[in-house]
């Protein structure tokens, strides 16, 4: 029982993810985190630096799940598999108990774990003079910056979460904590990513290492979702106006050309670190088939009737109630490149900032035209000329449905506009509002007694 106590705290702290259970119980007690290599030296800190970035590429994170369900829980993809946890975001009723939303937890608070412990292991090799403070700075940056979004998407979904700030590197650290509230966990995100900023140069050559500019995009979204939208809009105008971006002329090159000059930030796969997104998007895996909703179907097809190239690059319709997701490709290595950030977010991030920023009978300011008709004329759509700010909100929304289905920004949409009511029945008057918010995992209350779960659950 010990043993089995050792083990299961190790999990809830995202020291391996859940489905490693079965081979960790047999280990023998011991106060250290099984996996966690010497550090001593620059490069051995690269290498550690290099394991935060690959937890985020399991299938239950950036992989395939934590990604998808941000649109299966919203209107745009469904499941059509025979998973039954799949089925529960599908349906939009998840359990606590489901295992899956379980692992994505555990894979989250892995990358926060790995992050924290590059951080400690960064200061002490500089207060030892053994690593330059310039040479940690890049790695401290791109550590802040890992851990900012890694608390993005925490919170998003769970609401206030545990806030863990130092590393568990043995099991003597592990410390139950309660839940932080969502302002204080966006606080510490805002802190991590102006901390990211302030180390790391505006770009660092390739879209899969963290620069300045990626946490100033990534700001960008955070402050939007907050509803700080001059922030937003101005971390929006650094990213745009930093010449180091342009949205490439053909759609569908943004997902069929990696490291193309859109990408801000992209997560890296290749043939021996693959993610679940090919085959499960291109109907390959039945168990775990995640299918394009008919609805989104028939707004890209509409779309599409007026000259919109991302229908014919986005789904497609393939046997009877089968629609394709086309984004990922790769179905038979699953190496397509996972993109975190990239430019025409930031258009529709100006553009959505400043049109809040008006009042909603008001006129569009000429700026907010301009971002939109960035994304539409890309897309083969005509210029829009005059709009309300009202009118404006309104169609950055249908934009950001039809340019981003498949990136893991649907769900957020859908709650900041305050429309999960409208479009996906999360109404108070139905006893349904609470489903805003994931259930806190079943095993993390049973684990930590300092946890409080979701209302309703």
């Amino acid at each position: 029982m010990r043993k089995y106590k050792y083990i299961i705290a190790a999990v809830a702290l995202g020291m391996f993810t859940l489905s490693s259970c079965e081979d960790a119980l047999d280990v023998d007690p011991t106060t250290e985190i099984p996996g966690e290599t010497a550090v001593n030296d620059l490069t051995s800190l690269e290498r550690a630096a290099y394991g935060a970035y690959s937890a985020l590429q399991p299938t239950d994170y950036y992989g395939l799940r934590y990604l998808v369900y941000q649109d299966v829980y919203a209107d745009n993809l469904a499941h059509a598999g025979t998973f039954s946890t799949d089925r529960e975001v599908s349906n939009r009723n998840i359990n606590q108990s489901n295992l899956q939303i379980a692992e994505t937890w555990a894979s989250i608070y892995l990358v926060i774990n790995r992050a924290n412990t590059v951080i400690e292991q960064a200061n002490e090799l500089v207060a030892n003079d053994v690593v330059a403070q310039e040479d940690a700075d890049l790695i401290l940056g791109q550590m802040y910056f890992l851990r900012g979004l890694a608390y993005f998407d925490l919170v998003k979904v769970f609401g206030g979460v545990p806030l863990e700030l130092t590393a568990v590197r043995d099991l003597t650290d592990i410390d139950f904590k309660a839940r932080s509230s969502q302002e204080e966990v966006y606080q510490s995100i805002i802190s991590d990513l102006q901390q990211a900023e302030a180390l790391l140069p505006p770009e660092t050559g390739t879209p899969t290492t963290a620069s300045g500019l990626a946490a100033s995009a990534l700001l960008a979204r955070v402050y939007l979702q907050q509803g700080n939208n001059a922030q937003a809009a101005a971390k929006a105008t650094e990213v745009i106006e930093s010449g180091q971006y342009n949205l490439v002329s053909d759609f569908e090159d943004v997902f069929l050309l990696e490291s193309n000059n859109e990408i801000i930030f992209s997560i890296e796969y290749t043939t021996n670190d693959q993610n679940g997104l090919g085959s499960a998007t291109n109907l390959s895996t039945p168990g775990q088939k995640f299918v394009v909703r008919q609805d989104l179907f028939d707004a890209l097809q509409e779309s599409g009737a007026r000259g919109d190239e991302r229908f014919a690059a986005t789904a497609q319709a393939v046997g009877q109630g089968n629609l394709k997701l086309l984004k990922y490709e790769d179905d038979v290595n699953n190496s397509d490149d996972v993109i975190v950030l990239r430019l025409a977010e930031m258009y529709l991030i100006r553009a959505e900032a400043l049109a809040r920023q008006g009042t909603l009978t008001g006129l569009a300011a000429p700026q907010v035209l301009s971002d939109i008709n960035q994304i539409r004329t890309r897309a083969g759509l005509s210029r829009l000329l005059t709009l309300t700010n009202s009118a404006a909100l309104n169609e950055i929304l249908e934009q950001r449905r039809l340019e981003f289905v498949g990136e893991g920004l649907r769900f957020m949409d859908l709650k900041r506009y305050n429309r999960t009511c409208e479009e996906i029945g999360f109404c108070e008057a139905t006893g349904a509002a609470y489903r805003n918010l994931w259930p806190i995992p079943l095993q993390e209350l049973e684990l930590n007694p300092s946890l409080v779960k979701n209302p309703g659950y």
